[in-house]
């Protein structure tokens, strides 16, 4: 019986520890910052109010509003000043210090375990901050979360969807082209955000060579859900700023295809870069077919990319470049290409690549 019950003591004394143990740090965790929205804003006068509003009246609550005011010159200081609520710390930069050199001093002041991003013209939906941050928790391996978006107009009518692939591989092929991130919808890892940081030498697609790292190196996602009004008007950075733009999306691209290639020569470089932008290119089918045969060679041996989400991402960019030109035997000329396989060859799929 002695010993029955000093068991019995023992069991029960391991269990309140634990119990203890588990509230104490649950208690801890309640108070610990969960989540940083970090918003650089300059001259947003006509939109920020708005923005800072869709914030603060997130479902999910535990968080730090971070907005940094980098040198306006318009109304902006005035209507940030006006909001009174503990969440929000406000940092006023008398002088412009541009978006890079004002996202990455919001890196180093935020609190948070996940960094969210915001920009002081878009719209967040209720829910955003509650679904990323509990799809980061209960995914712990994955360091980067996006989102669907709705794109609007200066006057917030709605344009159209914005769509981005869900899962990690595809994101991580559709990255090679193109963005697979829309900047503001993101919420992520703060001490990976911080390892990496936003580069200068990547000016006005900081961005892009910043989640290309991530993605390169860690699991990542983009919710199938819409969690952003996006808004797109004049004053946007990519309307104002195209060429540097440019040269940094090119960097980004040699970086990208630096895991396939020992060497990436600017001709190729060129030509890759074509499928994201073939305004103003005058490269032939035939050049472009090659690059992407290449692609697909290059992956067979390395195994950096899905090799079959590859594949398809290939087909439907060499479809829809084909498409932008005045090739008339389109059809056959796209089912001939070595992108495609006798075992490949779905016609399910054709269809489809064919109507989207």
């Amino acid at each position: 019986m002695q010993k029955s019950l000093s068991s019995f003591t023992r069991l029960l004394t391991l269990k309140l520890s634990y119990f203890y143990g588990t509230y104490t740090q649950y208690m801890i965790d309640k108070q610990k910052i969960l989540i940083t929205v970090l918003m650089p804003v300059f001259n947003s006068e006509l939109f920020v109010k708005q923005a800072i509003e869709s914030i603060l009246n997130q479902s999910h609550q535990n968080f730090e509003f971070l907005i940094i005011n980098d040198g306006s010159t318009d109304h902006s200081h005035a209507i940030i000043s006006s909001f009174s609520d503990s969440r929000i710390k406000y940092v006023n930069n008398e002088l412009n210090k541009g978006i890079v050199n004002t996202l990455n001093q919001g890196l180093t002041l935020s609190m948070g375990h996940y960094i969210a991003r915001m920009d002081a013209d878009d719209i967040a939906m209720p829910d955003r901050l509650s679904k990323q941050a509990a799809f980061l928790y209960a995914n712990p391996s994955y360091k980067l979360c996006g989102s669907r978006a709705v794109a609007i107009d200066a006057n917030g009518k709605e344009i159209n969807n914005l769509n981005r692939p869900e899962h990690s591989a595809e994101i991580k092929v559709f990255n090679l082209f193109r963005n697979a991130f829309l900047h503001p919808t993101i919420m992520a890892d703060a001490e990976v955000l911080k390892k990496f940081a936003y580069s200068e030498d990547f000016k006005y697609a900081e961005d892009y060579f910043l989640f290309s790292q991530i993605t390169m190196a860690y699991p990542v996602a983009n919710l199938n859900e819409r969690l952003l009004h996006y808004r797109i008007h004049e004053e946007s950075i990519t309307s104002k700023k195209r060429e540097e733009m440019v040269q940094s999306e090119l960097k980004t691209t040699a970086y990208l295809l630096s895991f396939l290639f020992d060497k990436v020569d600017e001709q190729s470089l060129l030509i890759h870069h074509s499928i994201l932008r073939p305004e103003g290119t005058d490269f032939s089918s035939q050049e472009v077919e090659a690059h992407l045969i290449n692609i697909l060679k290059a992956n067979r041996e390395r195994q950096v990319f899905d090799q079959k989400v590859l594949r398809k991402q290939l087909q439907k960019d060499w479809f829809n470049y084909l498409l932008k030109s005045d090739n008339k035997s389109l059809l056959n000329k796209f089912l001939k290409s070595g992108l495609f396989t006798v075992s490949n060859l779905n016609l399910k799929q054709i269809v489809k690549l064919l109507l989207k």
